[in-house]
């Protein structure tokens, strides 16, 4: 892999880390405040987060799929 492919590749690759990580967190998130820890406005924390972890998950998976192809290409 030259040079330049592997600077795209780190930055790739710490952008799909930075979005599972913030998926990890609006689960969390969602599970405190399903459970009442948070008390105000549980449920709709809840379902906010839930919701945008939803959203996430797809868009992390369709770069996911895009950065494994251009990855394959390298090689």
């Amino acid at each position: 892999m030259n040079p330049s492919a592997e600077k795209i590749f780190k930055m790739k690759f710490a952008k799909l880390t930075i979005m599972l990580n913030v998926i990890i967190i609006l689960v969390a998130v969602a599970m405190l405040a399903f459970f009442g820890l948070i008390p105000v406005y549980s449920m709709a924390i809840c379902i906010a987060c839930l919701v945008l972890a939803v959203v996430l998950s797809l868009l992390f998976r369709s770069h996911y799929i895009k950065d494994k192809a251009w990855l394959m290409e390298q090689e």
